[in-house]
């Protein structure tokens, strides 16, 4: 390898550590607590979830199919998909798919990272609590 082969090795390195580390300080930071996940079965809202608490709210019975604290099982196109909730956030513990990749996100309380379970298609977004009336960079 010539000289300039590693420079840019070792600078693509750099960068991709550097933007997984942004990443990873972006969603710690932006992390909610007293929300709500939102669940979306093919852009229509079934269930949501608070995430202060683990109270819930069916937005369409024909899709949830069991609704207990800490464990919400809804109907995707694959089959039966369960939410789990624990200290104000949500993962997917359970669900059917060529490569689980639902469950393999884990955890999330962040607007900046959904869950996704596009073969079953259900969608999990967290949305801050609409009474927060927090100050921004911008307002102060």
């Amino acid at each position: 390898m010539k000289k300039a082969d590693i420079i840019l090795i070792v600078f693509l390195l750099v960068v991709a550590v550097g933007s997984f580390v942004a990443f990873q300080r972006l969603t710690s930071q932006n992390s909610v607590v007293d929300g709500q996940a939102n669940v979306f079965y093919k852009d229509q809202i079934i269930l949501t979830i608070e995430l202060d608490d683990g109270s819930y709210n069916i937005h369409n019975d024909d899709y949830v199919v069991n609704a207990e604290k800490g464990l919400y099982t809804v109907v995707g196109s694959n089959g039966d998909v369960v939410i789990e909730y624990d200290e104000h956030r949500v993962r997917v513990i359970d669900e059917i798919s060529p490569k689980n990749i639902c469950q393999i996100q884990g955890w999330s309380n962040s607007p900046y990272q959904p869950i996704t379970c596009l073969p079953n298609n259900i969608v999990i977004l967290i949305e801050a609590d609409k009474g927060q009336d927090e100050p921004d960079d911008i307002t102060g």
